[in-house]
């Protein structure tokens, strides 16, 4: 079974409220290296989100951590804390199948993500933050060896459903490849789109 650590949940400094205006405070000037626009998440080369390029890190400047803290903006880490939302809804979803954590967790994410699909499949970028938020505390909370576990989980459920997808006369691995390739010109051609816009204000 996948050992649980909640340490990283409880005691990093960068969780919650301050992973939240560190972004802001990070997007408060384009990126160098995407040229994305103020306001908005990074982009990797096919137009998925990622996080803050180091050259837009660099531009924005050290977040005044400090200064949040005096102003009453971000908790005391020495306070108490509720394990967050999606480790809650992997434990309950073991008992609720009785399974192992791994899978456990995975449906719980899976879950997270399909109940606010629309903003999801709209792009929206304080969803989009969310989903980020949500994974990554799922990954520091299990560590690598059991992040690992899940990512595998769910490549195998992909794996699995790729054939209802692909229909009875369609090899899975070419409709994967062919989605994949759309979903990829798709992104490219909104990143043209937002610098032709930007570009004629």
């Amino acid at each position: 079974m996948t050992q649980q650590n909640w340490g990283p949940w409880q005691k990093r400094p960068r969780s919650g409220e301050l992973v939240r205006l560190a972004r802001a405070w990070d997007r408060r000037v384009e990126c160098p290296s995407c040229n994305v626009a103020v306001g908005r998440a990074c982009r990797t080369p096919s137009g998925y989100p990622t996080d803050h390029h180091r050259a837009r890190r660099d531009a924005a400047g050290p977040p005044p951590y400090e200064q949040w803290r005096k102003e009453g903006l971000v908790p005391e880490l020495d306070q108490p804390r509720k394990p967050p939302a999606v480790l809650q809804a992997g434990r309950a979803a073991a008992v609720e199948f009785g399974v192992e954590q791994s899978l456990a967790d995975a449906a719980a994410i899976v879950r997270h993500f399909l109940a606010d699909r629309l903003a999801l499949t709209l792009g929206d970028e304080a969803a989009l933050d969310l989903f980020d938020e949500t994974a990554r505390t799922l990954v520091l909370a299990r560590g690598p060896e059991g992040a690992a576990d899940v990512i595998t989980v769910l490549v195998s459920q992909v794996v699995a459903l790729l054939p209802m997808l692909a229909g009875p006369d369609r090899d899975p691995e070419v409709a994967y490849t062919d989605w994949l390739r759309s979903q990829v010109t798709h992104a490219r051609r909104q990143q043209r789109e937002e610098r032709r816009m930007r570009a004629e204000q």
